[in-house]
C-alpha cells in the first residue's frame, strides 16, 4: 500500500518520563492529529502509553499498542517519531511486520519518510539504529553518573531505607543517608528478633501490634493505618544498609533475578564499602541473618498453622522459564500465586488457572484420555483439583511461565505453552 490508499488512521504517543525537554503525550498527538487532518484522513483512535520505557518493554508488551492492534479498522499508524514506537531496532521491526501482515503502514510525523514503501521502511531502520544507540548511550552516562555518586558516598535517590531518612550532605552537594531517630529503633528490634530465631510473620504481626510507623510510601497508601505484612518486613530484613553497606546492582536487566544482598559497593580490594555510620550489625551477622531468613523462605519451612493452602491443579506443572525449576503454590496478600523458590518471579493463580483451563477445554476438547473425551474427563473430574491436575496433565507436552511486568492485569505472553503430540 502507499499513501494515497490511507483513508483511516490511528495515533500512538508514548512518554517514558515527563521532563522540560520531552514532547508531551498532548504535545505529540496533536502533531500527528493535524498531520492526518492534513491529508484528510479520518482518526478512528488514540492510543497512549504514558510512563513507559521503550527500551524496557516491547511495543507488545505496552498496554496502549496492545489496545491498538485489537482495533482492525485502520490503513496506517500516525506517531511522532521512530523512537516513540521502539528504542531497539528488532522491536521496531517485529511492529513494523505486524503492521505489513495487516496490510496498514506506519507514518512518522517528525521523521519525514514515508514507512509504507520498501524505501521509506530501509530509512527508518536506519532511525531505529541511531534511536537505539543514543538509549545506550543515555544509558551510559546514568550508570557512570550514579556510580560516581556512590563512590563519593552521596544518596543516587530511589526509595529510602526504612530507618533512615535523606538529609543534605555537609561536606558538599548532594545528600545523603543518616538514621532517622523515629524508625531506627523498631529497626533494630526487628532485626535482633529476626537474628534471635523469631519467624519473619511472628516479627510482623509485633510489628502490628505495637503501632510501629510503617515506611513512609506505604503509610501514604494506607492513610494512616499500622498494619505491616510480610513482605515488606522482609525486604527491610535483606537491605545491607543495616551492615552500613550501599547496595549496588550495576546493569541489572528489568528480568533479572531479585536483587541479591550481597550485591554491594565495594573498594579497591574488592571488599563491601561499610559506613559504620549507618550500620546496626556487623556484617558477619548481616550474612547469618540472610542464612536465616533463606531456610524460612519456602512454604514447608514454616508452621503448618502459618500455611494457607491453594489449588493442587498446577502443583509441579509449570516450570520457570530462566531457572527451569518448578514454580511453588503460595499466596501474595492473601491471593493465590506460583512462584519461583530461585528468582522469586511471581505470577497470579486466579487469572492463570482460568486461562489454562479455558484453552484446554477450548483447543483439546476431542482429545481422548483412555476412552473418555477430555471435556468429559473434566466433566466428571468435578471439584477435585487432583483429578483435573490429571486430565491437564495428560494433554500438557511443556508449560512454562516467563518474567514479565507485575501488574493487575494479567499478561497472556508470559505463559509459554505446547500440547503433547
Amino acid at each position: 500500500m502507499n499513501l494515497k490508499q490511507v483513508h483511516r488512521c490511528v495515533l500512538y504517543a508514548r512518554l517514558s518520563v515527563t521532563k522540560e525537554e520531552s514532547v508531551s503525550i498532548s504535545r505529540q498527538l496533536q502533531s500527528c492529529r493535524r498531520y492526518a487532518e492534513a491529508r484528510g484522513w479520518e482518526v478512528v483512535g488514540e492510543y497512549v502509553d504514558d510512563g513507559v520505557s521503550a527500551t524496557a518493554n516491547r511495543p507488545e508488551e505496552r498496554l496502549g499498542w496492545k489496545a491498538l492492534l485489537a482495533n482492525r479498522d485502520f490503513d496506517a499508524v500516525v506517531i511522532w517519531k521512530v523512537d516513540r514506537l521502539a528504542r531497539r531496532v528488532l522491536d521496531f521491526l517485529h511492529a513494523d511486520e505486524t503492521l505489513q501482515k495487516r496490510g496498514a503502514g506506519l507514518v512518522a510525523v517528525d521523521d519525514p519518510i514515508d514507512m509504507t514503501s520498501p524505501q521509506g521502511r530501509a530509512f527508518a531502520v536506519m532511525l531505529a539504529v541511531f534511536g537505539e544507540m543514543e538509549a545506550e548511550a543515555i544509558r551510559a552516562r546514568v550508570r557512570a553518573a550514579r556510580a560516581q555518586i556512590l563512590k563519593d558516598g552521596r544518596w543516587p535517590g530511589g526509595g529510602i531505607p526504612y530507618g533512615y531518612q535523606s538529609v543534605p550532605n555537609p561536606d558538599g552537594p548532594g545528600r545523603v543517608l543518616a538514621k532517622d531517630d523515629e524508625r531506627i529503633g523498631w529497626l533494630s528490634e526487628a532485626v535482633a528478633k529476626a537474628l534471635s530465631g523469631c519467624a519473619v510473620n511472628a516479627i510482623t504481626t509485633w510489628l502490628t501490634d505495637s503501632g510501629a510507623p510503617l515506611p513512609a510510601r506505604r503509610a501514604e497508601r494506607t492513610s494512616g493505618g499500622t498494619r505491616w505484612n510480610r513482605q515488606t518486613v522482609d525486604g527491610l530484613l535483606r537491605n545491607p544498609v543495616l551492615a552500613g553497606m550501599t547496595p549496588h546492582n550495576p546493569g541489572r536487566a528489568k528480568s533479572a533475578k531479585r536483587v541479591d544482598p550481597f550485591a554491594v559497593l565495594r573498594d579497591e580490594r574488592g571488599h563491601p564499602a561499610v559506613s559504620q555510620a549507618l550500620a546496626i550489625i556487623t556484617t558477619e551477622e548481616f550474612a547469618t541473618l540472610q542464612r536465616l531468613l533463606d531456610a524460612r523462605a519456602v512454604p514447608q519451612a514454616r508452621k503448618k498453622a502459618e500455611r494457607q493452602s491453594t489449588s493442587a491443579l498446577l502443583s509441579r506443572v509449570a516450570r520457570c522459564d530462566e531457572c527451569a525449576v518448578y514454580l511453588c503454590r503460595g499466596t501474595n496478600q492473601k491471593r493465590p500465586v506460583l512462584y519461583c523458590p530461585k528468582c522469586r518471579q511471581t505470577i497470579g493463580r486466579t487469572a492463570l488457572d482460568a486461562y489454562l483451563i479455558d484453552r484446554l477445554l477450548i483447543e483439546r476438547a476431542n482429545e481422548l484420555i483412555g476412552d473418555l473425551a477430555v471435556n468429559e474427563a473434566w466433566t466428571r473430574a468435578g471439584y477435585d483439583d487432583l483429578a483435573r491436575r490429571a486430565v491437564l496433565v495428560s494433554q500438557l507436552d511443556k508449560l512454562v511461565i516467563r518474567r514479565g511486568v507485575v501488574g493487575r492485569y494479567f499478561d497472556e505472553d508470559r505463559v509459554q505453552l505446547t500440547w503433547s503430540s
